[in-house]
């Protein structure tokens, strides 16, 4: 039996651990949330039809079946990234922004995003919004191109190690709960970043499909990472023009006041760590 005949793949164990992890977390930690037996409910019986889907179900035996097989992961990803929202001060009961500013301007003196505010205009406010925007459709685009090359090993390593960036960043998010520069340094910013078309759009996807608190680590920066260290694995001409478009991204993250300069060398540390784990686990495939 190959390993994508077995009815559980090494991506399979991370999100199935995900949903089992929550829900224990949340049992435990549950002070201040609100019906928080509906978040154990639906992991835990997500995590069960999962299980049984993939025993039983001939995945196989139809392509729409094998397409949903291989790409069931990122469909839910937003699902239960929004969900993180309702108890990620389940453990803390509060932000620990204060514990990050007071260690950056231990080290720097000033507020990094506060500093960047000195060069802010609307052409650069731009670039940095599209740079961070770039983020939900480069790793979209290299899952089509290797699926669609049926370069399935590649593929499930990916979703392997962006999975597990996710997760491990979820996990953050509520062991470290933080509302970023946007929030917490608001009263020091001049003003807002105002652009054109993209920062528009971004600051529409900021305000109704992000998360208060999910900062630490970067998400973005992490999976970016993940990103274009696979395409320099499987997809070297895109990786030159994605290189500088992630180190861009890195830096809008604390430009655009989404993040603090901690959270992206954690989330670039996180990042790293996936891709060396995708790595060793997709090594035996």
């Amino acid at each position: 039996m190959t390993s994508s005949d077995r009815p559980f793949r090494p991506e399979d164990t991370v999100f199935l651990a995900y949903l089992v992890g929550i829900s224990l977390f949340v049992t435990l930690f549950h002070k201040g949330v609100e019906r928080w037996w509906i978040y154990v409910l639906v992991h835990s019986v997500a995590a069960g039809l999962l299980v049984l889907a993939l025993r039983s179900v001939p995945w196989e035996g139809h392509r729409l079946l094998r397409f949903f097989r291989y790409w069931y992961i990122p469909l839910f990803l937003v699902l239960f990234y929004e969900q993180i929202d309702a108890f990620i001060l389940g453990m803390h009961g509060r932000y620990l922004d204060s514990l990050i500013v007071d260690l950056e301007m231990a080290l720097f003196s000033v507020n990094p995003s506060v500093w960047m505010e000195g060069f802010a205009n609307p052409i650069l406010n731009e670039i940095m919004k599209i740079a961070y925007n770039s983020y939900y459709w480069t790793g979209p685009l290299l899952g089509i191109s290797l699926y669609r090359a049926r370069d399935y090993i590649a593929f499930r390593r990916m979703l392997f190690s962006v999975s597990l960036a996710f997760y491990l960043s979820y996990l953050g998010f509520i062991l470290f709960p933080v509302e970023g520069p946007r929030y917490y340094l608001s009263h020091l910013y001049k003003g807002p970043l105002d652009g054109y078309l993209v920062t528009a759009l971004q600051d529409f996807i900021m305000e109704h499909g992000d998360i208060h608190g999910g900062c630490m680590p970067s998400s973005h920066v992490a999976v970016a990472l993940v990103v274009l260290l696979l395409a320099w694995t499987y997809r070297r001409k895109w990786a030159w023009w994605m290189t500088p478009l992630v180190i861009l991204l890195s830096v809008s993250t604390v430009y655009n006041r989404y993040h603090y300069a901690s959270d992206v060398i954690a989330g670039a540390a996180l990042g790293y760590f996936c891709f060396w784990w995708g790595k060793k686990v997709y090594e035996k495939q």
